[in-house]
């Protein structure tokens, strides 16, 4: 026979079991969701990291200087061409509008925002000396520089800015939150190095700033001599009105020109104008149709901090 003692042991063993079981299958049931909730946190966050990076070669893996160069220049050629192919586009529709005896109401509105866009002075209106300026802006930049200087600016695509903000020209912004901030502001500054949503904006805010600053005046003013006597337009010359661009001034823009001989880019600049290429179309629906990204006062003249 079981003593008092036995049964007693019996019972509290019994339930320590009970208790057990109890306990271990409450935090089973805790414990599984949040291991499955974390697994979906750590898939979704592999997505984004791969879509951010998606389109845009890893030049800083190339070990091979040629082929990092090759691949670079042809990454960033592309986006050169389209958009000096889209400011030959609205060029052409400037100088048909100018030959028109008289102007649509839509056409008219047209012309004053493409003057907004790329700040003629509005007090102008549409006249001969409004033509001018306009046609003065809305023109393209040789490729052969657009490429050496996203090369300069971005250390061939491996800088934190171009990797980090697709910034391949040294473009700074100044309301906060608008880019990267840099390692080596000073202190007091509110610049930051402006962020875009992929490469082919920083190429269009680039060609932009070089199109409307007041910096770059007499870049513009190179160009339309050049157009004027029909001499091709290269990087080589426009480089020279490029003294605001970088605190270096001199050197830079003598750097520029050495890297456009050394990589043989000056070809680029030789083949025919998109302007004599292209047909003028005389389209109402193509006339309205325009793009509405442009960079206002972001810009500075300067270049980025590598």
């Amino acid at each position: 026979m079981m003593t008092k003692i036995d049964r007693c042991f019996l019972m509290l063993l019994a339930g320590g079991v009970a208790l057990a079981s109890w306990y271990n299958k409450d935090f089973q049931a805790v414990k599984e969701p949040v291991v499955v909730e974390v697994k979906k946190v750590t898939k979704e966050v592999v997505k984004v990291e791969k879509k951010v990076q998606e389109g845009v070669p890893d030049f800083a893996a190339m070990m091979d200087v040629k082929k990092k160069k090759r691949e670079f220049f042809g990454f960033m050629k592309q986006m050169v061409e389209e958009e000096n192919e889209r400011l030959a586009g609205i060029r052409q529709e400037i100088e048909m509008l100018r030959e028109k005896p008289a102007l649509h109401e839509t056409e008219e509105k047209w012309l004053m925002d493409m003057g907004r866009k790329f700040r003629v002075d509005e007090e102008l209106r549409v006249s001969d000396e409004f033509y001018d300026d306009l046609l003065d802006r809305v023109d393209e930049i040789p490729v052969s520089l657009a490429l050496v200087q996203a090369a300069n600016e971005s250390a061939w695509g491996t800088s934190r800015f171009a990797m980090e903000a697709n910034n391949y020209f040294g473009q700074w912004c100044f309301t906060k939150g608008c880019g990267v901030i840099p390692g080596a502001r000073p202190e007091g500054a509110t610049y930051e190095v402006r962020k875009f949503g992929s490469p082919a904006e920083s190429v269009r805010s680039y060609m932009h700033n070089l199109n409307t600053s007041h910096h770059y005046e007499g870049l513009r003013e190179m160009r339309s001599k050049r157009r004027f006597s029909g001499e091709p337009v290269t990087g080589p010359l426009l480089a020279q009105g490029l003294y605001s661009y970088s605190i270096r001034g001199v050197d830079y823009v003598e750097e520029l020109i050495s890297m456009i001989e050394s990589n043989g880019l000056l070809k680029y600049d030789l083949e025919k104008p998109l302007t004599e290429l292209n047909e003028v179309k005389d389209d109402q629906s193509y006339i309205m149709a325009t793009d509405t990204f442009y960079t206002a006062d972001a810009n500075r003249p300067g270049s980025a901090l590598q």
